[in-house]
């Protein structure tokens, strides 16, 4: 159904405003969008849009709106002009693929058995790429012949639900209309009215019945919910650039060269002062007056290099050779013997196979001008088997790196232990705590230019020396980085669209476990520039400056030298701060008024503003969490309006999985930081509406008991739950009262509270962590130091409340 509503609708869409906030939001759980952005009743002093079209632009893409000044009222009309309605067609292009099946995969399988690999055993030499090229080459031909290519038809896979009868009985259908069209038979016409109804039924059955077993028998059930509802709702997820005007050479050029022209930039304006190897060692001394040990490594087995294959995701997508993950696992017996030499003799010769070394590039579309190769993020496809082999290297470094302590605190990116809910409390509850203590505080968040991709190679080695790893192991980490080729890929079924292959001479591999790793240790002595002054919380290449003092001119004089001091280290280490992406943002209560400061880098000032974006959450100068709030909104809704395009299809068990993949998991992220606030109520009342949608039921029926029987958490119940698991997980952070007494005291078990002058502060995480901890019914908390079991007992107690409000959660616990 295409649907179109316009009328005056009394919201003026000239302005911002929370009504007009409150109307989107209602609007676009129907998928509605507003077309209408010019005034539409003009008076001598106002002008205002409040008379407006209202349309799904997925199904109208190309349209058009314009006044028309008729004189008949003192609301000018206005003409909506629909030029075509976007239409789903079939697309039948053909492309090769390998024929996998339970008889090929057989064939392969018992071709591998018969291979002795006597070439790889029987090599008493010490080139690794000899060897790995050898097991390679046999490798490939048995995988040639056993999945030949194939061609196919690319057809629509969002129809498998129409089967034979469906398509016999469409026909009959459009025999019936033709029938009835030129007749004036009323008992043909019933008939065919009847007929179509039970069409109808028949489809939504079929439909149904193709839906629920995709997702039953998906190992991926939150991709293929997203799979679903991008074909009921018609969504179009191309981000790619295979239609892109510029040539894949020319994407290419781009990504290899970008880091070295920020690398000149840097040399050109900064002549040599601040870079060398002299500089870098000055940086490094200030992480430990002992040497770091040397690394130790040992050989692996058969066993490990199992288990690391079976620990690889299971994807369709492949490097250059062609090998997927399935042909991998499917092959690991038969392999792991002659892998595990070539791997032992690439870790004690120092030496990565070159064969390794080639990735696939495919850009993809980030936001901005789609003809613009800047707005594009390249995504690496890297062979299979360099997977492996990386992990294997992987495990040493980050048990060297963990055993000896060497990553800072202040580095929560890519790490197993922590997450962006660790980074964000660290920044919120510092900046809380100086708000507490009547302190000036305020954020520096910076943006580094293509960080990844402009680590210098020469340097990165220097750090890894410092750090512990040297001879052989850093021998290897050279060959690793060194030689490496990648080529952009559009469309793997067209040679021309692929460009030519390119070496690469910066930066850490791309979609490697190894790039994100050695870039942690690249910039792991930047938080040690800081002081009791200005803190940093990195997430990765995401830099953040925590600064407070006690008056402003100690405050701005404090900023002004930390970034100056940042600017030395940026030098020094080839990298570049986006000056125009970074922000300052000062952090006040609400009956403070902001100060005007002047933050500087180098000559010019950074941006002063009033929220600004860190790690997926939206932050404002008060805490208030109203700009986060209103950035998911609209979100939330668009997920209101694909549960109900999809409700006719899907059994109720399925629908929940379609919840929890996608509203779930947006009204969820950051919870823990947003859920106390005034706002969080808007969010909840969506959450009301989309289970409303799913169970069936009116807006003036309760809901509480459809969450209980759908098992789902209302929102300020997820909120208890969330934070209680953050404050069990992060107990470091909270002591308990037996911690401060040597005695045995009532309440022992409780959390110790913070001293707290400031009412934003009591209603932060940390200081509503403890008071909702301490309200917990004793044999729960006396869980506490068993998460698993903790998890369960805090989730049934929940379930079995289903609490509205905080108020609720705190008066039953009385």
């Amino acid at each position: 159904m295409n649907l179109v509503i316009c009328g005056d609708i009394n919201t003026d869409y000239l302005i911002v405003s929370d009504r007009r906030r409150q109307l989107d939001a209602l609007l676009l759980s129907y998928n509605l969008r507003a077309t209408v952005n010019f005034p539409t009743r003009v008076h001598n002093h106002t002008s205002t849009a409040i008379d407006n079209i209202f349309i799904d632009k997925q199904k109208f893409i190309k349209y058009s709106v314009s006044p028309l000044y008729n004189g008949l009222s003192d609301h000018d009309a206005q003409l909506l002009f629909i030029k075509d309605i976007d239409t789903q067609i079939d697309n039948h292009s053909e492309y090769y693929t390998r024929s996998i099946n339970k008889y090929s995969v057989e064939e392969f399988k018992n071709r591998l058995s018969y291979e002795s690999w006597d070439s790889i055993f029987n090599d008493n030499g010490n080139d690794v790429d000899v060897l790995f090229n050898t097991f390679m080459n046999n490798y490939l031909r048995i995988v040639h012949t056993s999945f030949p290519l194939r061609k196919v038809s690319r057809r629509n896979n969002n129809r498998q639900w129409i089967t034979i009868g469906i398509k016999t009985s469409c026909n009959h259908k459009r025999q019936l209309y033709l029938l009835c069209k030129n007749s004036n038979d009323v008992t043909l016409k019933r008939h065919y009215k009847q007929y179509c109804k039970i069409l109808t039924r028949v489809i939504i059955e079929a439909k149904k019945t193709w839906y629920n077993k995709q997702i039953n028998n998906s190992s991926n059930k939150m991709k293929t919910a997203w799979n679903i509802i991008r074909s009921v709702t018609n969504r179009k997820e191309d981000h790619t650039a295979s239609k892109h005007e510029n040539s894949p050479d020319a994407f290419n050029d781009y990504f290899l060269t970008i880091a070295e022209h920020i690398a000149q930039k840097i040399k050109n304006r900064d002549t040599g002062s601040s870079m060398g190897t002299k500089n870098i060692s000055h940086y490094l001394s200030r992480m430990s007056e002992i040497p770091f040990p040397d690394i130790k490594f040992k050989n692996t087995t058969t066993i490990e290099i199992e288990r690391i294959i079976n620990s690889i995701r299971t994807k369709n997508s492949h490097g250059y050779d062609g090998i997927t993950t399935k042909m991998l696992k499917v092959s690991t017996p038969f392999i792991s013997s002659p892998l595990n030499y070539i791997c032992n003799k690439s870790i004690t010769l120092g030496i990565f196979p070159t064969r390794l070394k080639y990735s696939i590039m495919k850009p993809l579309f980030k936001k901005g001008d789609k003809r613009n190769i800047a707005n594009y993020r390249p995504i690496s496809l890297l062979t299979t088997f360099s997977k492996v082999f990386e992990k294997i290297i992987y495990q040493r470094l980050l048990q060297h790196i963990e055993g000896n302590n060497i990553l800072v605190n202040e580095q929560f990116g890519f790490r197993p232990t922590t997450s962006t809910d660790n980074a964000s409390y660290k920044l919120i509850n510092e900046i809380m705590k100086a708000m507490n203590e009547k302190k000036v505080v305020g954020g520096i968040f910076c943006d580094l230019q293509k960080a990844f991709d402009c680590v210098n190679h020469d340097i990165l080695l220097t750090k890894l020396e410092f750090y512990g790893i040297r001879g052989i192991f850093l021998k290897l980490m050279k060959s690793y980085l060194e030689g490496r080729h990648q080529k952009v890929v559009l469309d793997n079924n067209s040679p021309e669209a692929s460009s030519n292959w390119g070496e690469i001479k910066h930066g850490v591999p791309q979609g490697s476990i190894l790039g994100p790793l050695l870039f942690l240790l690249y910039v792991n002595d930047l938080p040690k520039i800081g002081n009791n002054k200005a803190e940093m919380v990195l997430y990765a290449d995401d830099t953040s400056i925590i600064v407070k003092s006690l008056n402003l001119t100690d405050f701005t004089n404090c900023a002004n030298k930390i970034l100056q001091d940042m600017k030395n280290w940026f030098t020094t280490n080839l990298l570049s701060l986006n000056e125009d992406k970074t922000q300052y943002m000062q952090f006040v209560t609400k009956r403070s008024s902001l100060v005007d400061l002047h933050v500087m880098y180098e000559s010019r000032e950074i941006a002063n503003t009033s929220n600004v974006k860190f790690l997926g959450l939206t932050l404002d100068s008060t805490f208030s969490w109203k700009n986060h709030i209103d950035a998911i909104i609209p979100k939330l809704s668009s997920a209101c309006f694909a549960v109900r395009a999809i409700k006719p299809f899907l059994s109720l068990e399925s629908l929940k999985s379609v919840y929890f993949s996608y509203f779930h998991s947006i009204m969820t992220y950051g919870l823990i930081f947003w859920g106390n606030c005034y706002y969080s109520n808007t969010i909840f009342k969506l959450q009301k509406r989309i289970i409303r949608i799913m169970v069936g039921i009116g807006n003036r029926k309760s809901c509480r008991e459809y969450f209980k029987k759908l098992n789902i958490l209302p929102l300020q119940s997820q909120y208890i739950y969330l934070l209680l698991i953050f404050v069990i997980k992060n107990s470091e952070h909270f002591k308990r009262n037996s911690q401060r007494h040597n005695r045995d005291i009532r309440n022992s078990l409780d959390m110790h509270y913070p001293r707290s002058h400031l009412s934003l502060y009591q209603k932060g995480l940390h200081y509503t962590g403890i008071k909702v901890f301490n309200r917990l019914p004793a044999p729960i908390k006396l869980l506490s130091n068993d998460i698993k079991q903790f998890k369960s007992a805090l989730r049934e107690f929940l379930y079995l409340y289903s609490f509205y409000s905080l108020e609720e959660y705190f008066n039953i616990i009385q």
